[in-house]
């Protein structure tokens, strides 16, 4: 999928703000950091798909499957659209999890 203007979304926006800064790495160069945040997408981007996979119907499933295949994205949301699944909510639902398991598993490993 093709990086969204919305801000909502954009997983980079939800997850970075201060992931950093709470995490302890606000001190790490600029290019790892965009190395955990490319890694951080790429699982954020799994589990949105996880979730759709979930939401759609087992009848609609090789329909969808073809039509994400084609890699059109206006094919895809229409597909999403048109059986009700709110892509921009589970993103911003992934995103969120994302940091703040993320932030409770480091949370553990200092102690």
């Amino acid at each position: 999928m093709a990086e969204e203007k919305n801000p909502f979304m954009n997983p980079k926006t939800l997850i970075e703000g201060d992931f950093f800064k709470e995490a302890g790495l606000d001190g790490l160069p600029q290019e790892e950091k965009e190395k955990i945040m490319t890694k951080l997408i790429e699982s954020v981007r799994n589990r949105v798909l996880i979730r759709i996979d979930d939401l759609i119907k087992p009848e609609d499933k090789e329909e969808f499957n073809k039509v994400l295949d084609s890699g059109k994205d206006e094919e895809i949301n229409k597909f999403l659209e048109a059986k009700k699944i709110n892509v921009a909510q589970l993103v911003v639902e992934e995103s969120l999890l994302e940091k703040a398991e993320l932030l409770n598993a480091l949370a553990q490993l200092k102690k």
